[in-house]
Order: C-alpha cells, then structure tokens, then sequence
C-alpha cells in the first residue's frame, strides 16, 4: 500500500471517557491491537490502488495552469457546507485527463489533513475486483481515523468473516453501520472518497451476452452509494466516482433513483479551454526535453519551431493521452534523439495511414484504442464496423450533415435495438446521441486520432477499416432506399413508399425523416459518381440498373450536381469507353429515338453540355439534335429519361 498507512491516527471518541456510576452486564469487550485490525482489513484491499502508492509513481496528474476552471468548481463543492448533493460523477472520453484531474484532487486535499480515501482502478494493472472495492476503503479510513478502527476492531471481533459477505454487505458493515447508525465523524469536516475509473472494474470471470458482470458490480457500486447519500445526506462523507461515458454508466447515473442524488461534470475533449491546457502542456513538456538535450539542438533557431509546435498542437486538438503519447515518442532515451523523433512524428501525423516501415510512434494510444475495441461483443462487431464505416466515409466536408442517427440507421437498414447495442462499448470513442436526440445530433467521432488509427491496417489489424467491404458501402445502401421510392414511368419519386426500420410514433415525423433518408440516399449517391473509374467499385455493382434509378428521381432539380458529375465523367474520352465496355453507357443515333414517346405532359430537362435546361412544351422549346451530337451527351442512360 501507499505511505498513508503510516499516517498519523485521528483520536475518536474513547468508551468510557470520564464515565461513572454505570454497571455493564454480560458485554465482551475486544482489545485488538491496532496491527491486526489493519491487518485483517489489509488482507482484502486491491494492493496500488491509492493515490500515493509506489506501485503508481509517477502518477497522472494535471499539468501546472491546466484544469484549473474544472479543479475549481469541483473544490468550491467540496468545501460548500450548504451543497445539496454528496456525490459527484466526473466522466470524459478515453484519455481526456480524467485521472489526472482525481489525482490531482486527491493532492490538493490530502494536504488539509482530512480524512481521504482513493482507489485508482485499472484493468491492465490488476486493480479491478470489485469485491476488495470497499474493503479497500475501509482499510485507508481505519488507518487515519480512530474511531473508526475501533468500529472494525469490534466488527471484527463480532464476525471475523464479516469482509467474506456480498458487496452489498460490506457496504452496510463498513459503511452505513458505522456512518449513519453510530455517528461515525460526525460534526467533523467531510471525509472524501475518491474511486477513478470506475469502468476498468471488473470481477475476474468471463463475459456474458447479457449484461456483463463488469456492469453489474459498476452499477451496484453506483447505486449502495448514491442511496446511501440520499438516506443519510448528513452522514459527512463526499463521494467522487470517475470512469468513461459507457452506455450502462450513464443509463445508471440518469435513472430516476439515482438522478437525484449526484450532479455530474463532463471533461470535454476539444473545447478551447482543453485546447489551451494541451498547448501549455506540450510547450512545457518540449521544453523539458530540449533542456534535456542541450547538445542536439540547433543554437540560431527555436526547437521546436512554431509551425511543428502548431502541427503537433492541431493534431491533439485537447487530446491529453495523444500529447503525452507524442512527447513521450519524442523523448525516447533508447533513441536519444529527440530531434529526430520529432521529425518522425511528424512525418506520421502527415500521413498517419501509411505503412511506417520504423515503428510506430503511437503505439500507446493505439493500445488503448484496441482495448477499448476488445471488449465489443464479437457477434455484433461486423455491424459495428458498419456503421463506423458509415461515418468514416462521410467524415468530411457537407457530407457530415449526412450522420444524424436515426437518417444512419435507416439508410444502412439497421433497427434502433442493434443500433445502440453495436456502439455501446464505445462511447469513450464517439459522440453517440441519447434516442431522444438521434433525429437532431450526429454520430461523431471524438478524436480524429481514431479516424486515423481505424482506417491504418498496421494500427487497427482485426479492427482496420481501410478494405472496402461491400455490404458496409454506403451508396450501395442508399441505392436500396432510391428504388423503394421509384414510381415506373414516373420523374417523381414517392418517398412514402421508402421502409423506414427506426420509424418515430408521430405521422409528421414519420414525414420528416422519410425526407431526410430520401435526400441523404442522394447525396450519397451523387458522391458515388466521384468515385466512378474505380474497377473494383465498377464489379460491385455490376447488377444495379442505373437507368431506372437516375430516371425515377431525375425531378430533383436542386441536387443536380449528381447528374452533372456523372455526365462529366461520361463525356470523358478515357473513362467513356470504359463505361461503356462495361454496358453503363451506350452512344445511340438520334434516329434511334422516337420523338412521339418523348412525354410533353411531365417537366422534360434537355441537356446541353453540362447545364440543365427545364422546359414545358416541345412546341415552346424545341429539339435541338445538334447541341446532343456536339456535346456527345445523348446515351441510352439519357434516352431512358425522357422516353417511355
């Protein structure tokens, strides 16, 4: 354990203390020795897991003039004697600095001599069982406070296999007993409890389909503690419990029993502030190491210089665990060149999906990606890789307008149930909106550090992205909405006719969202023309008839770009020929048309080079053969439009 086993013992209330004129009948009084109290409660606590343990050192902590506005409010809480709630939850992404922060708490308050408590869980390290979880607390507040051993003393003495029993029972015995029913520091100033990572909890027993048994014991931790604070608000105990947003976590925290009982803070990942504090950090990090290196550097130039400084900053974009990877890469003493480890780094960040043939410099932060990706359920991975395909693939430019949930799931034929349960391990990596928000926000990626490691096969392996997948390519879903909304011999579609898998209650919404699944479908497609000349995109979809498809929602006016791209491309010389050895397109003679079945009674388009002339009569805007065979733009793809 940590040094705070040899802390100074609080002196609590002694039995008897100026007593007199009693009689005590059939009573056993214990005199146990300190040593074995301590002893016995040290036999069940996960060993490193406090603050100040050697088996941490160094630990994480803040960086000096970082976090100082979210260190703020959480210490202004903790000496308010008029809060309302006793349990704090501070959650962020995976690598955001929550740690850093608790650690950094935990300092700061262990010097005002108050009673403290901490358990840092880890997965990696073993610190995780959640059955020494209390106990483990129990021990830290019986070697700082007397009052408090003795209660142990006497439990023990009462029922020495009393630490053997349910979590639920060691809470009530180490816990409720002593706190709410004798009184237990009472009057005093609060005694803090700290637990970091809640979420790398986990009893060492294989993993279920259902819920997880990891997830049960992190909920029953949750809700022992947040009803015991609701019961017994004054018992002067303050809880902070930090872990990642997991699925089950904030389903927990946001139950009506529980909601009531704890506020909660939120660690942004890339708000101005974590920006500033990410810069100071690694300016003053990277000066360390040039301090370091006083012989390697250049002596008429800044190292780094402020271009490289501000690449490395815009890539971490208030990513702690990403700048700490980078410096740590950087300062390497195996290599013992930090100039060029800074301009390998740099060289990755440029081009972070290349194969690195020197290793790669984010090895650590790719660790905690994969383990993150470890724990998805192997039967529902190949959905999950579908829709973070989904994204990646519209992961720029308009096309992020295209990643609201509910349009998502519905363009990829995905119900809400599989939805959630293929991205519920990862809400330390994305943005993954609550049901109620799925219509209004975007499912997002928190980091582009994940795009980067996902679609790198060098990084990712098993979880790479960066093979095309058929089944998982977006245009071929939106192809299967444009035929559901194709009317035979019609230019306008009916999108009432498009199947929705995630359908809202309202009639209005059902409305809307059809709409919105329509228009998105097209936009895909019309960024699938882009891609036209790639043969191995060409094979996919050798079955598609695109004549019916174009001809069905040629109406859409507004969203020409499709069109005018793909006449583009077929105008080209080299890439004509090939579409047409591939039976795309086919150029036909003028005389091959009849011009009776060209429909006068529907909004007819002539093309002419790439504009997109809408017109009403033929008397009024007559044919005009020779604009098609100066232009080369009359296919059978266009015949197929205009003709019945």
């Amino acid at each position: 354990m940590g040094d705070r086993q040899s802390s100074p013992v609080r002196d609590g209330p002694h039995y008897f203390n100026n007593a007199h004129s009693f009689i005590v009948q059939n009573s056993t009084f214990g005199n146990m020795a300190p040593k074995s109290v301590l002893k016995w409660l040290g036999n069940r606590v996960i060993s490193g897991a406090e603050f100040d343990s050697s088996e941490r050192d160094p630990p994480p902590r803040c960086h000096p003039g970082t976090r100082l506005s979210i260190v703020q409010r959480i210490r202004i809480w903790l000496q308010n004697s008029d809060r309302s709630k006793n349990l704090l939850w501070l959650h962020g992404s995976a690598g955001v600095g929550k740690s850093a922060i608790i650690q950094s708490l935990a300092e700061l308050e262990s010097k005002s001599n108050g009673v403290i408590a901490t358990l840092f869980f880890s997965a990696l390290k073993g610190r995780n069982d959640p059955n020494r979880v209390f106990t483990t607390l129990a021990y830290q507040l019986a070697v700082q406070d007397a009052s408090y051993q003795a209660y142990v003393a006497e439990l023990m003495s009462r029922d020495p296999r009393s630490l053997d029993k349910a979590m639920s029972e060691q809470f009530r015995k180490l816990f409720v007993e002593p706190f709410a029913q004798r009184g237990i520091g009472r009057g005093a100033t609060p005694w803090l409890i700290l637990l970091d990572g809640l979420d790398e909890c986990r009893p060492p027993v294989a993993e279920s389909q259902a819920q997880s048994p990891s997830e049960r014991a992190q909920c029953e931790i949750i809700k022992l503690i947040s009803t015991f604070v609701l019961e017994y608000p004054s018992v002067p105990l303050l809880w902070i419990i930090s872990s990642r947003p997991e699925s089950h976590l904030m389903a927990c925290f946001s139950s009506a029993d529980i909601r009531a009982a704890h506020w909660d803070e939120e660690v942004p990942i890339n708000s101005d502030e974590a920006c500033q504090d990410v810069e100071r950090y690694l300016r003053s990090e990277l000066e360390k190491i040039r301090q370091q290196y006083p012989y390697h550097m250049p002596t008429t130039t800044p190292w780094p210089c402020e271009e490289h400084m501000a690449v490395i900053a815009r890539s971490a974009l208030g990513h702690f665990v990403f700048a700490a990877t980078v410096t740590k890469f950087i300062e390497d003493p195996d290599i013992g060149d930090p100039i060029a480890q800074l301009d390998q780094m740099l060289i990755f960040m440029d081009r972070p999906y290349m194969r690195s043939v020197e290793g790669n410099p984010l090895a650590a932060l790719d660790a905690l990606y994969t383990s993150i990706l470890q724990q998805i359920n192997p039967a529902t991975l190949p959905l999950t890789k579908r829709l973070l395909r989904y994204c990646l693939w519209v992961n720029s430019g308009f096309l992020r307008d295209l990643r609201l949930l509910t349009v998502i799931c519905n363009i990829l034929n995905i119900e809400q149930n599989r939805a959630y349960s293929a991205l519920r391990k990862l809400y330390a990596v994305l943005h993954i909106p609550h049901p109620n928000d799925a219509g209004k926000q975007r499912l997002e990626f928190l980091h582009k550090s994940f795009v980067d490691y996902l679609r790198n096969e060098d990084r990712s392996h098993n979880f790479s992205l960066s093979e095309a997948d058929a089944d998982a390519d977006p245009w071929f879903w939106s192809i299967r909405v444009l035929e559901q909304a194709v009317v035979s011999h019609e230019l306008t579609p009916d999108i009432s006719k498009i199947s929705l898998c995630w359908c809202p209650v309202e009639k209005s919404a059902q409305v809307q969202l059809r709409r919105r699944v329509y228009v998105t479908a097209a936009t895909l497609l019309e960024r699938f023309f882009f891609c036209l000349g790639d043969k191995a995109l060409l094979d996919k979809i050798q079955s598609v008839d695109f004549s019916t498809i174009i001809g069905g929602h040629f109406i859409l006016g507004k969203r020409n770009k499709m069109y005018s791209e793909l006449f583009t491309r077929l105008t080209h010389p080299f890439r004509n020929t090939y579409f047409t050895s591939h039976g795309f397109t086919r150029s036909i003679s003028l005389g091959d048309v009849d011009i009776r079945h060209i429909r006068n009674d529907r909004l007819a388009h002539y093309v002419t080079g790439t504009f997109v002339w809408p017109g009403g009569s033929l008397r009024k805007n007559p044919f005009n053969p020779d604009a098609y065979r100066q232009d080369h733009m009359f296919y059978k793809l266009i015949a197929s439009i205009h003709t019945v």
